[in-house]
């Protein structure tokens, strides 16, 4: 039975989470880190629950409220997430997608079908509808109020043993710190105050779902 529902927004801490909770619920119990494409191969296939075995007890990944709905209502699960400020999300995960394009040997399908992107500024990545709100798109179809917990990546450490209590871990083990940018942090471009301006305007939802989420905090 599915007890908990981990939605991973990228570039909101969620690879070391995923870690944290195979420690605590074991591997055999918590799924496969779902990626986009993971997602859609299962829809192929028949569906995200003939994808998960009997045994699961964690869903965890890049799947948005809408595409699991129904498990969680099934299962009455748990649902959480995280969520960063918006303007630094969209900075790591710019960052993010041009490390990859300059190492394709990490993803050479993704670098092959983005090459032409390679010149690709800040702004003009941001202003694209797909890289827009993405934390607002990804917890759409239940009411921030709703979910069992939403932590913040600026108090990543206390959220994380705030949440462990919530749930009743009899131990909270360690958070591992991976997949942080430390191998392209340098290369992170400068954000002046009009960029700013404008990355606040063009994630306008998100800067109006994080201020509500750090208003009620005391809700989590």
């Amino acid at each position: 039975m599915i007890e908990l529902i981990s939605i991973h927004i990228p570039k909101t801490g969620g690879t070391s989470f995923y870690r944290a909770l195979q420690t605590v619920y074991g591997v055999e119990r918590v799924s496969v880190s779902f990626r986009r494409r993971d997602y859609f191969e299962a829809v192929e296939q028949g569906g995200l629950p003939r994808a998960l075995p009997s045994q699961l007890n964690v869903l965890h990944g890049h799947l948005r409220y809408e595409e699991v709905r129904d498990l969680h209502l099934q299962h009455n699960a748990k649902v959480i997430t995280w969520l960063r400020d918006p303007v630094d999300r969209v900075v790591s995960n710019y960052s993010f997608f041009k490390h990859r394009l300059l190492h394709p040997e990490h993803n050479p399908k993704v670098a092959a079908a983005n090459a032409h992107r390679v010149s690709e500024t800040l702004l003009e990545y941001a202003t694209l509808e797909e890289n827009r709100n993405r934390m607002s798109k990804f917890m759409q179809g239940l009411h921030p109020k709703d979910y069992f917990f939403i932590g913040l990546l600026e108090s990543f450490e206390a959220d994380y043993e705030r949440l462990g209590k919530r749930l009743g871990w009899a131990h909270i083990p360690p958070l591992p710190r991976l997949n942080d940018n430390r191998r392209f942090r340098k290369a992170l471009p400068e954000v002046n105050e009009e960029a700013l301006r404008q990355l606040q305007a063009l994630n306008a939802e998100d800067m109006a779902l994080y201020d509500w989420v750090k208003t009620h905090r005391s809700a989590f």
